[in-house]
């Protein structure tokens, strides 16, 4: 097992950091700081049926109580099924800002366990500012009915997610007409323009891109609107991602097959073009949503290109192809991030943010990472959040890929980093590491051909804490033997972390620790025959929040030696 980490309560003074032996490197005030990374969701089911993977969790949603940034819920996929979605949901919620989380499962979703689905997907969360939290969930039928059922349905918890309420349907469509690809996001403004309280989700439907809304806390939901209608373009759209402005507008970003026309001359221009596959990196805004009385439908958005999407395809795993937003909540600035090859020579991506003051007016792509772009490193799954101050976190997965694409040359390690913004998105600083050892692919669940961790990763902040959440892999114990060739019915052991990021408020220079509580068991690197065993790229603050004045213990074990299209559901 993987053994959580202890840290025992700082004040974010002056302090000492460690450092890997034989590195120096000195933190300065308004860096980030890893605080902790723990265990956090796992697969609580007692049993499972097969094609459902044992001991496997994907795909985590998190959240943070905006009035109080030690409570955070996650959502995350309980039991993965290689050809789509999975047994359950489950959920996990934190009071104490990380340390311990408790673990359980969503009711009423599937079949076996309170609901009469075969199968749920996509568990995405989002808080209220009085304790309330929004679980939205796709669920649909896999074999029942012919498979044509499809829903969106919402659990809501009044008590920051301690306990969980009933099922309530946002768009059940028992005929057919696939449903996909959930977002939630509340509006917590009390200014003019807002309605405090309404709750946004937005999803697509293969082709055809809509949103509904909220105000009796999920009970009911007002009829539906497009984001970007079936007959306003040819193809399909998915990942559509909320956020709610500061005057109370509603944005969303999402991907599409073919995107409006850009607003002004410029940089995407050519987006106004339509070509095949997920190309698009689009935008809409609901002006004067937050004023629409309820029961009313929302107006007709306005719609924008942020860029043509160039991304290569994540090779020999499924990852990546979805996007993230955030706002800040002063200024009004508009982020949106995602993985694409625009800067790369090679068949690797880079995390890139591109930003508006308007949301129809998007600046040129920043590259969020630094290092080489040539070197196959692969950065995806990027994810972006916005503290209150304007401060700018991106997170993104990455792996050590190779240019002859034969899987026995990549490497079988996955780590996640977090890259700061303290100048609005125009630059970004040296990655800070945020995991305490990599995730082992072999152990991951699987899915459509090779490993699964999620189509996505998410990041939140509330009180100056950045929560990052994702799935990891590795041995349940230290006899595990690593299956040769990993599959859908091979050893899985896949659990839901979440490191807590802090902020140095004042500058040391870090160093091999001397004195601690414990002490700090490491796993050894995994090694590839002819392959890499580390991620690669610049080791930059990696490790140097491992420690902080006292004591940390984390050990993970090193083990020994569907049927949908990529243009692509997110079951």
């Amino acid at each position: 097992m993987r053994w959580p980490l202890l840290v025992v309560p700082v004040v974010l003074a002056p302090v000492l950091l460690a450092a890997p032996a034989g590195q120096a490197a000195t933190v300065k005030a308004g860096q980030p700081i890893l605080l902790r990374d723990h265990l956090a969701g796992f697969d609580a089911l007692a049993k499972h049926v097969a094609p459902e993977q044992a001991d496997t969790t994907i795909e985590p949603s998190i959240a943070v109580n905006p009035k109080n940034p030690l409570n955070a819920v996650l959502g995350f996929q309980v039991g993965r099924v290689d050809a789509g979605g999975d047994a359950t949901n489950g959920y996990a919620t934190t009071f104490d800002g990380g340390k311990t989380w408790k673990n359980g499962i969503i009711p009423g979703l599937t079949t076996g366990h309170g609901g009469t689905f075969d199968r749920a997907s996509d568990a995405v969360v989002a808080f209220g500012d009085h304790n309330q939290v929004y679980f939205s969930s796709l669920i649909f039928d896999d074999t029942s009915g012919g498979g044509l059922q499809s829903a969106i349905v919402n659990n809501t918890s009044l008590d920051g997610g301690k306990t969980w309420g009933p099922v309530d349907i946002v768009q059940n469509d028992p005929g057919g007409g696939l449903n996909d690809k959930n977002w939630v996001v509340v509006d917590n403004g009390t200014e003019g323009g807002h309605h405090h309280g309404r709750v946004y989700v937005t999803w697509d439907r293969v082709a055809g891109v809509i949103v509904k809304y909220s105000d009796d806390q999920g009970k009911t939901w007002v009829p539906a609107s497009p984001v970007y209608a079936p007959n306003a373009y040819a193809g399909q759209g998915i990942s559509a991602y909320p956020v709610v402005k500061p005057n109370g507008d509603l944005f969303v970003a999402f991907m599409s097959q073919a995107a409006p026309p850009a607003i002004t001359l410029g940089p995407g221009d050519e987006l106004g073009e339509a070509v095949s596959g997920l190309s698009k990196v689009s935008s809409a805004t609901f002006v004067g949503a937050g004023t629409i009385p309820t029961g009313v439908p929302l107006p007709q958005a306005v719609v924008a290109s942020v860029r043509t999407y160039t991304g290569n395809s994540v090779r020999h795993q499924r990852a990546g192809s979805l996007l993230s937003a955030d706002v800040d909540p002063v200024t009004g600035r508009i982020y949106v991030v995602w993985e694409d090859s625009y800067f790369r020579t090679d068949a690797a991506n880079d995390a890139v943010l591109a930003w508006s003051d308007n949301g129809f007016q998007w600046s040129n792509p920043v590259r969020v990472n630094p290092g080489k772009t040539n070197d196959d490193l692969d950065h995806y799954n990027p994810s972006v959040a916005v503290h209150k101050d304007g401060t700018v976190d991106v997170v993104w997965r990455q792996r050590q890929e190779s240019a002859s694409n034969l899987v026995d040359s990549y490497s079988r390690d996955v780590n996640t980093y977090l890259a700061r913004s303290t100048d609005h998105g125009l630059h970004f600083g040296t990655p800070l590491k945020v995991d305490l050892s990599p995730s082992d692919v072999r152990f991951g669940a699987f899915s459509r051909g090779g490993l699964f961790q999620g189509d996505y990763d998410q990041v939140a902040t509330s009180g100056g804490l950045t929560y990052v959440v994702r799935c990891e892999s590795y041995a349940p114990n230290s006899r595990a033997a690593a299956p040769d060739v990993p599959s859908a019915t091979t050893l899985h052991h896949q659990t839901t972390w979440v490191a807590v990021i802090g902020t140095a408020t004042g500058t040391a220079k870090a160093s091999r620790a001397t004195t601690t509580a414990v002490t700090v068991p490491v796993a050894a690197a995994p090694t590839v025959g002819g392959g890499l065993a580390a991620t690669g790229g610049r080791a930059g603050l990696a490790g140097l929040g491992l420690l902080l004045l006292a004591a940390v213990a984390g050990r993970r074990y090193v083990g020994h030696s569907g049927s949908r299209t990529r243009i692509q559901m997110s079951l």
